[in-house]
């Protein structure tokens, strides 16, 4: 009999018919499987509803929740994670897909290591071209499973190219409850806020494996609002407010961490133009210029 995991997996969805099979294949295959499977659907009008409820005749457990109208990814991915029942949660796009053992590795690693938030892994990438050639990036030095403690975590974000992948990431759900889940005035900032928030005030434990491949797209949410830094000016205004609401000890974490520096290069003209934010400055590019470089041949 196939094992479970204490492990929900969201899937949001809106007008990707066409990568539905995909995703949902990858899900089923796992040698682990999930206690359950959300897909909720964003007012597509693809046909993607009609399509969902024939594949739950072959998978009766799948769930199906319906937008009445357009709420856009963060809403959307909110609405599942409270609807949710596992103790643990991935957080998926129908235009992605999961990989080999982070349900029962990525589980098994949280019940290990009960005060992190999350199970990080190593992000894999693919184009929306067919044949799919699948690349990894290495985000950590670290060859074995490491835990990497809040106390420590800000300079290990700020000296090693760390980030945390959210197509291939495994989260305590309770936690992304408390922390109020994805803000959708963040854009598409908004998974990378509430993973630094968690890996800084709870810590995160780290597989140098691949538990997630992220589909890159020119049509992307995230691709979409990268072209204009104009377009990001009232995005970036929400990120530095609400900042200024959380604890001062936090604050001076997520400053330390240079975490900014894994945002697109334009905030820091953003903060060069706000005398007020200069503090900020000098971490965020130190990051962005150490990841530069090591890209560098």
């Amino acid at each position: 009999m196939q094992k479970s995991v204490d492990v929900s997996v969201l899937v949001t969805n809106y007008n990707h018919l066409q990568y539905l099979p995909e995703c949902l294949e990858a899900i089923y295959n796992q040698s682990t499987k999930p206690v359950e499977v959300i897909v909720i659907d964003d007012a597509s009008t693809d046909g993607s509803v009609e399509w969902i409820r024939e594949y739950q005749k072959t998978q009766p457990g799948l769930v199906l929740l319906q937008n009445e109208a357009n709420q856009g990814p963060a809403k959307t991915m909110n609405t599942a994670i409270r609807a949710a029942r596992g103790k643990y949660v991935v957080l998926a796009a129908a235009d992605d897909r999961v990989l080999p053992g982070i349900f029962e590795k990525g589980a098994a690693a949280l019940d290990r290591h009960k005060e992190v938030g999350i199970c990080c892994s190593e992000p894999t990438f693919f184009h929306d071209q067919k044949p799919y050639r699948f690349f990894r990036k290495s985000i950590c030095r670290e060859k074995t499973e490491v835990l990497m403690p809040a106390e420590k975590i800000a300079d290990i974000y700020f000296k090693t190219p760390l980030w945390i992948p959210t197509h291939a990431s495994l989260y305590r759900k309770e936690l992304l409850l408390e922390y109020g889940c994805l803000d959708g005035a963040l854009k598409h900032l908004c998974d990378w806020y509430l993973n630094c928030k968690i890996a800084l005030l709870h810590g995160i434990v780290f597989i140098p494996e691949s538990f997630g491949a992220f589909r890159l797209s020119a049509q992307s949410y995230g691709s979409t609002w990268n072209r204009s830094y104009r377009k990001k000016i009232e995005l970036y205004k929400h990120l530095f407010a609400k900042l200024a609401q959380e604890a001062p000890s936090y604050r001076k974490c997520f400053l330390k961490s240079g975490v900014l520096g894994l945002v697109s290069a334009d905030i820091l003209i953003y903060l060069l133009r706000k005398p007020s934010l200069w503090r900020y400055f000098l971490r965020a590019f130190c990051r962005k210029t150490m990841n530069c470089l090591r890209k560098l041949p």
